[in-house]
């Protein structure tokens, strides 16, 4: 594996979903710990997109092996979050962000994004498939 290999394909038919999958996992969890302010959103944002921005390159979220099959592309979308949602945690439990490094919000992070992440692959790889890209 080589950091530099990232597939076009994969940034362009993943990435936009991926970082939606992010967003809107940690809205919803803002929203329903009842904590929903601009700063507050953003602090707790900032360490999930760094986490996966960070573990993309080294996990192979968008290489070549991404576009292999819907199979690969899941879990490769799957392992850079595990890796994105620890780097998360170590990063909320410094003072710079919001919160805490907690084990079961860990879990919960893992799961809920793990899911999400795959259905907005998933999904994108069939409007792939039916527009012939």
């Amino acid at each position: 594996m080589k950091l530099t290999d990232v597939d076009e394909r994969a940034v362009t038919r993943f990435l936009p979903g991926d970082v939606l999958a992010i967003l809107a996992l940690v809205l919803v969890g803002t929203i329903e710990h009842g904590s929903l302010s601009p700063q507050r959103y953003a602090g707790v944002l900032l360490p999930f997109l760094v986490g996966w921005l960070a573990a993309a390159p080294f996990v192979g979220a968008y290489s070549s092996r991404a576009v292999e099959s819907s199979r690969a592309a899941i879990l490769l979308a799957s392992g850079t979050w595990l890796v994105g949602d620890l780097v998360g945690q170590l990063l909320r439990n410094t003072s710079l962000f919001p919160g805490n490094a907690d084990p079961v919000f860990f879990l919960v992070m893992f799961l809920v994004g793990a899911v999400l992440l795959s259905v907005l692959r998933f999904a994108s790889l069939v409007v792939a498939d039916l527009t012939g890209n």
